[in-house]
């Protein structure tokens, strides 16, 4: 899997989720902080950011109707 489609598959479940805007907000505000930053290092780590914090609020990603 090349960088562009692991970074496209993450904005999937991040939109999924409803963390998509979240995480493009901070990436155009970070890349004005310093615009020689790896992109593909910055969405991977606001990504996971953001996905923390989903599973945080959303009982690590668990629910009622799902089986153990």
């Amino acid at each position: 899997m090349t960088n562009e489609e692991r970074i496209e598959e993450r904005l999937i479940h991040a939109h999924q989720r409803g963390y998509y805007k979240k995480v493009m907000k901070k990436v155009k505000e970070l890349e004005k902080l310093n615009s020689r930053v790896d992109r593909h290092k910055l969405f991977e780590t606001v990504c996971d950011e953001y996905k923390d914090e989903w599973l945080k609020d959303n009982n690590d990603g668990t629910t009622e109707h799902t089986s153990h």
